[in-house]
C-alpha cells in the first residue's frame, strides 16, 4: 500500500468536512477503484474525551479515523500504532461502494447544504 496514495486521498478530501459515514464510504470506494484493499471497521476508542465509537479504515498498514459515528462533519486523519493500540473492540463494516460520480455528487450535496445554513 503506498503512503502517497493515503496522503492524495486525505489531501483531495481534506475540505470536504462529510459525515463519519460519508468519509468512511468514500475512503473504501477509492480505494476499490484503485486496486486497493481496504476494510472499514466501527471501534471503540479511548480518546481524551472517553471511550466513543469511530469509523475506521485500515488500508494495508496505514489506518485513518473517519470521525466518530455520530459526527455529521468530520476530519479524516492518520492514525498512530499507538492510536491503534488503545481500540477496545473492532467491529467490521459492510457497506455500498460508490462510483466517482456518486463521490462528486455527495461532495457537491455537502457544500450546497454548507452554503445554505
Amino acid at each position: 500500500m503506498s503512503t502517497q496514495f493515503v496522503e492524495a486521498l486525505l489531501t483531495a478530501y481534506a475540505k470536504v468536512n462529510l459525515a463519519a459515514w460519508d468519509n468512511l464510504r468514500i475512503i473504501l470506494s477509492e480505494c476499490a477503484q484503485h486496486g486497493h484493499e481496504a476494510r472499514g471497521l466501527e471501534v471503540e476508542f479511548a480518546s481524551g474525551s472517553g471511550q466513543q465509537p469511530h469509523y475506521w479504515v485500515q488500508i494495508g498498514h496505514i489506518w485513518l479515523d473517519c470521525g466518530r459515528t455520530n459526527a455529521y462533519s468530520a476530519a479524516m486523519t492518520i492514525l498512530t500504532d499507538e492510536d491503534v493500540i488503545r481500540a477496545n473492540t473492532q467491529k467490521t463494516l459492510e457497506c455500498a461502494m460508490l462510483s466517482q460520480e456518486q463521490i462528486g455528487l455527495l461532495c457537491m450535496q455537502n457544500a450546497h447544504f454548507d452554503h445554505c445554513i
